[in-house]
């Protein structure tokens, strides 16, 4: 008769055995890596297109939801990711693209878990050449009393490149803004053209414009009540009418400090009047950047007294 007695590990055994987990754990802790997910931003690129061929539409921009060990993804996420689309075979109409996980190049031990969107549809069309004016896109206005009588854009045309379906809708193409806040003089700016708004359309050759801004001083007419002075006698004398209405043209601030400033001359000769009643017209001295336009009355009344 036999009986089954426990087996008794040595102490030597238990210490090996010990020993062997430790240094197991210490192995698995060494290659443990943490494991993360994130999403990126992927954009598409459209490569072999025919150049006669554009590719319209609001292309997406795809997000990739990656995992993967946490230090790779973490040195993974500054790299230029694209999504490459071969359309050396594409044709003008509509054109429906699936996305591939396969196509997104990652780091081995890291998964493509989804990529949004799945698919989306782009339309190829004909590249074609419209010939459109220029126009300067003007900002703020210049100093008072001054206008903007002139803008001249050299070259006055452009010519684009771009889809049919947005070239029609394209009159114009505007210059970035040119600022003429506070400008009492003619300018030429180098500025470029603004066709942000249109990703489909380029412009052919250069795409900076010299804009020539001619300024003026603002032309105005202005009525003026004056007073009749009296020259040439020293008699006492009456003038009548007393005051005189004229009408000027010239700088809008000139005629401004005039009104203020009774600036303006405006007399009766008497020299060599005996005392009595003569008619007389007024002798008007605008400055020399104003013209007289009309006067009311033309003539006066004077009465020259002892």
């Amino acid at each position: 008769m036999t009986t089954n007695a426990p087996v008794r590990l040595s102490y030597k055994s238990v210490l090996l055995i010990l020993a062997t987990l430790v240094l197991l754990l210490i192995v698995g802790l060494l290659f443990y890596e943490e494991q993360e997910e994130v999403t990126l931003a992927i954009p598409v690129r459209f490569e072999h297109i025919a150049h006669d061929l554009i590719a319209v539409s609001n292309i997406p921009v795809l997000e990739a939801r990656l995992k993967g060990p946490s230090k790779v993804l973490k040195a993974f996420k500054d790299s230029q990711l694209s999504y490459k689309i071969d359309l050396s075979t594409a044709k003008p109409g509509p054109l429906y693209i699936k996305i591939s996980s396969e196509m997104i190049k990652v780091p081995r031990r890291v998964s493509v878990l989804e990529i949004d969107p799945a698919s989306f549809r782009i339309t190829i069309e004909k590249r074609m050449e419209k010939i459109v004016p220029i126009v300067a896109d003007l900002n703020k206005d210049p100093a008072p009393g001054y206008i903007i009588s002139r803008v001249v854009a050299a070259p006055s045309m452009v010519r684009l490149t771009g889809p049919m379906s947005v070239l029609d809708k394209i009159s114009a193409v505007r210059t970035t803004p040119v600022d003429v806040g506070g400008l009492t003089e003619t300018i030429k700016k180098k500025v470029a053209l603004n066709l942000n708004h249109n990703p489909h359309v380029q412009a052919i050759g250069d795409s900076l414009v010299e804009v020539e801004i001619v300024v003026k001083e603002k032309i105005i007419e202005k009525w003026l009540d004056v007073a009749i002075q009296a020259t040439g006698n020293n008699y006492r004398y009456v003038i009548t009418p007393d005051r005189i209405e004229i009408l000027i043209r010239g700088p809008l601030n000139t005629l401004k400090k005039l009104a203020q400033d009774n600036g303006i001359q405006v007399y009766v000769d008497l020299e060599g009047l005996k005392p009595g009643t003569y008619v007389r017209r007024a002798v008007i001295k605008p400055p020399l950047n104003t013209t007289l336009v009309e006067a009311k009355p033309e003539v006066f009344t004077v009465k020259v007294l002892n």
